[in-house]
């Protein structure tokens, strides 16, 4: 919280189908910085370098307000609402995909509760990083990790640019930045090309998946969890917590890629989003979604 802030409230429109909640609890980049909820998941901060921004649902859209330690410029807020609407994913179409959901009794709930919208950072390369982050450690690792990225590298409680950690070498990663194995991969990864374009990159799903296969540190999660949030939905995504998940709500079915696929084989492109949908079912009833 800055002392002596700038504050100023903006309207932003979205979708009818659009659903804060559901797209808040689509995974766990709100319990991550950049971001923070409450304990309903009903509200979403995202921190910037300079900006933070509060979001709630009001009547038929949504109200961000704007926090800022110095005056709010009038290009600052077109960019705090552009990099909202990126985040929260408002221009993302996924009506045919609810359409296909109306006649499976496992995912009917879905279309119901508009999920499907996944929350993705303010860039592609925090995408990448809070991936990364999550490779092969708890949850709670996970946590530390980017806390610590985000206090020692950070501005504003905002995950370190790019451009920042390609300063920074993977030995002072390692020490200081809780991230072991993973350190020479994340300095390589930010001293590598600018994933920003992958956005927006009309390139095969196929395609973009070798790139991102070509990270440092990437493996077929790491690829699979990063085609997701660029809104490529064909891939499964396959680790041991998204497996043993499936086992656990589908004991009689098998996880293995094949089983899965034919399950979903309806979904054509959007399997992968049905699959997540599927094994992370229970989120969106919680009452509490942060604690």
């Amino acid at each position: 919280m800055f002392v002596g802030m700038a504050r100023t409230t903006v309207r932003i429109a979205s979708p009818i189908d659009f659903n804060l909640r559901s797209t808040v609890r689509s995974h766990g980049w709100s319990d991550l910085p950049p971001f923070d909820t409450d304990r309903s998941g009903d509200t979403l901060t995202i921190r910037l370098a300079k900006t933070s921004a509060t979001v709630t649902r009001s009547g038929p859209g949504l109200v961000a307000v704007l926090e800022s330690s110095g005056r709010i410029a009038a290009a600052e807020r077109r960019a705090a609402v552009a990099t909202i609407r990126s985040c929260l994913r408002l221009d993302l179409d996924l009506s045919g995909f609810w359409e296909l959901c109306r006649g499976d009794p496992d995912l009917a709930w879905a279309r119901r509760r508009r999920a499907g919208r996944l929350l993705r950072s303010p860039t592609a390369w925090a995408d990448a990083l809070m991936i990364l982050a999550t490779t092969n450690c708890s949850w709670a690792l996970t946590r530390r990790i980017l806390a610590t990225l985000a206090q020692r590298w950070g501005e504003n409680g905002a995950l370190p640019t790019r451009e920042r950690l390609a300063r920074v070498s993977a030995d002072e990663l390692r020490r200081h930045g809780r991230l072991g194995y993973r350190a020479p991969y994340l300095a390589a990864l930010a001293r590598g090309p600018d994933l920003e374009a992958l956005r927006t990159d009309p390139a095969p799903t196929d395609e973009l998946c070798r790139r991102l296969l070509a990270l440092p540190g990437f493996g077929p999660y790491a690829a699979g969890s990063m085609l997701r949030l660029l809104g490529r939905f064909e891939h499964l995504a396959l680790d041991s917590w998204v497996t043993k998940a499936w086992e656990q709500k589908f004991p009689r079915r098998k996880a293995t890629e094949t089983a899965i696929s034919r399950r979903l084989a309806r979904y054509g492109a959007y399997r992968g989003l049905a699959f997540w949908l599927l094994v992370t079912e229970d989120w969106y009833g919680r009452e509490v979604w942060r604690i």
